[in-house]
């Protein structure tokens, strides 16, 4: 392989590293952003100590607690889950 082949092809592999990362922060789900903000301890539920923080929720927690057992998980929240790759 030619020097100049093998600049050209280390190049290729960089950019599309770069590509891919730049690509997973462009599709974050801002719902999952928030809610992974909002989830303090990071058990991946959200307490009603941890929604007070965001006053829209706070109103609606009983509601959006479709089991009632007094915390949210990521679907009652709204979080989309996402697709295995």
């Amino acid at each position: 392989m030619s020097m100049h082949r093998l600049a050209t092809h280390s190049l290729a592999m960089t950019f599309t590293a770069v590509l891919i990362a730049a690509s997973s922060t462009i599709h974050a789900d801002p719902v999952q952003e928030l809610f992974n903000d909002l989830d303090a301890d990071k058990d991946g539920k959200l307490s009603w100590q941890e929604s007070i923080t965001y006053a829209d929720l706070k109103t609606y927690f009983s509601s959006l607690d479709a089991n009632q057992d007094g915390y949210l998980s990521p679907f009652e929240f709204g979080v989309t889950p996402r697709a295995q790759s």
